[in-house]
């Protein structure tokens, strides 16, 4: 009895073997042993790897860029604020300092509208008694000059000082003496508006 002895044909995968090579896994390169040799398997990454990385990466940029972007645009709103803050304290101090007999209802009301607070009622209060002595001594105060600067101020308060050059005349003094004030007055926000909550002569 002659037994045949059959030989498995390269092409065909060994159900045995847990990892069978494809001709293309194997790609020639120097060994000790010559030219031609296989090499070991180069690994390449699938590409469901390479776009779940991809897509990490991207989160991350955003992630990073949406944490600068905020802070910046916080910076930008504190820094418009604080400007705000010091245009309406300098506007307030002009205004109260600035006062003519002949539209001391007009000058007192621009003054009343930008306050609030201790500083409103104070101010009110004082008005029935100043009235009749502006009036009486036909008195007019204008501002020649006016620097204002910012000494502390955040999102809803503010601290500014002002100093104003106020030509005035009297009654008894028709010719303009020039008048030199420095105030200081602390402000607070008030529906999106600056309004002057305490004021001080300081020296």
């Amino acid at each position: 009895m002659t037994m045949l002895t059959t030989r498995p044909d390269p092409a065909t995968p060994d159900p045995l073997d847990p990892d069978p090579l494809e001709p293309d896994d194997l790609e020639p390169g120097p060994t000790a042993g010559g030219a031609g040799a296989p090499s070991a398997r180069t690994w390449r990454p699938a590409a469901r790897v390479l776009w779940a990385l991809a897509v990490v990466l991207l989160v991350a940029a955003a992630t990073v860029a949406g944490t600068l972007g905020r802070s910046a645009w916080q910076q930008q709103r504190l820094a418009d604020d604080r400007a705000a803050a010091l245009a309406a304290g300098r506007a307030i101090a002009v205004d109260f300092v600035a006062m003519r007999a002949t539209s001391f209802d007009a000058d007192t009301r621009r003054v009343l509208d930008a306050a609030t607070g201790a500083f409103e009622k104070e101010y009110a209060s004082t008005l029935a008694q100043l009235k009749p002595v502006v009036t009486a001594n036909r008195t007019v105060s204008t501002v020649e000059r006016a620097e204002a600067a910012l000494a502390s101020g955040d999102a809803d308060s503010a601290t500014v000082l002002v100093g104003v050059v106020a030509p005035t005349s009297n009654a008894s003094t028709p010719t303009a003496e020039k008048k030199t004030y420095r105030l200081r007055l602390g402000l607070v926000k008030v529906d999106d508006a600056w309004k002057v909550s305490t004021l001080d002569f300081v020296s």
